[in-house]
């Protein structure tokens, strides 16, 4: 497997990101992607962003709800949320989205102008074609109200890969601390803040019929800063004014506080 080259997603130029139809043995129209004068894979170093559903580690999404029943089709999964740090909103994540969305739309506008060969279709407006495209980070929405409540960019990757000699090797991501160096056996829990190396790994297309859209795999996670050490804030901004005449100054009560009663004492002691 080709070393990629990682660049920071904030140096990303959408403008130099190419694709190419193709067909496959069968004869059906790819998309190829490429960056640069180069023709490089699009890589990237994502923004820091909170997990919420990795599966990074031991077998991946295997025997999951969601995962295969053969192991030799589990996928590591990992999930990078727009969901707030420290009660504060993510700010790198938002620029990282805008970058993916500026990928996305470029590929909207190529299979616009080639939809006869894509999709089989006719005329179809750039917004109608927008219809068919699964976007790379998707809005998130409340099972109840409906409202919108986050983004999230899902990535996977698969843990056992052709070696180019008829058979497979298993492939486990590596993980990392904030500084780049591997821990041993790490993990990636619900709620750590991490950022990871991703890829372009493929323009699918005929996903549900006519869908289409980029897959996202992933290779590093480097674990910023895990979830119980992530910084608790200090005040809760809505009750900052509150003025109750009958308020008191909170006590701790889990610790006792002057002189106690022992109901054994009056026994004595022997």
């Amino acid at each position: 497997m080709a070393t990629k080259n990682y660049i920071p997603y904030a140096q990303l130029d959408a403008a130099s990101v190419k694709f190419m139809l193709g067909t496959d043995r069968i004869g059906k129209t790819t998309i190829t992607m490429t960056y640069g004068p180069q023709n490089q894979e699009v890589a990237l170093v994502s923004s820091p962003a909170v997990t919420m559903w990795p599966r990074c580690s031991g077998d991946g999404n295997y025997g999951t709800m969601w995962g295969p029943t053969d192991v030799s089709k589990a996928k590591y999964t990992l999930d990078l949320t727009d969901y707030a740090i420290n009660d504060a909103p993510n700010e790198e994540f938002n620029a990282f989205r805008k970058k993916l969305e500026e990928v996305d739309d470029a590929l909207l506008h190529f299979v616009t102008d080639n939809q006869l060969k894509v999709l089989g279709r006719r005329n179809l407006s750039t917004e109608e074609v927008k219809m068919l495209q699964i976007r790379s980070v998707r809005p998130k929405y409340d099972k109840l109200s409906g409202a919108l409540n986050g983004h999230t960019l899902n990535c996977s990757t698969a843990k056992f890969r052709y070696d180019g000699m008829g058979g497979k090797m298993a492939f486990t991501p590596i993980v990392c601390d904030m500084r780049g160096a591997t821990i041993p056996n790490g993990h990636v829990s619900p709620g750590d803040i991490v950022a990871a190396t991703i890829y372009a790994n493929l323009v699918y297309t005929g996903v549900g019929g006519d869908k289409f859209g980029i897959h996202w795999g992933f290779t590093d996670v480097s674990v910023i800063c895990q979830r119980t050490n992530v910084p608790v804030k200090l005040e809760v901004e809505a009750f900052k004014n509150a003025d109750w005449s009958f308020g008191r100054d909170y006590v701790d009560l889990s610790e006792p506080i002057g002189d106690t009663y022992n109901a054994t004492d009056q026994f004595g002691s022997s």
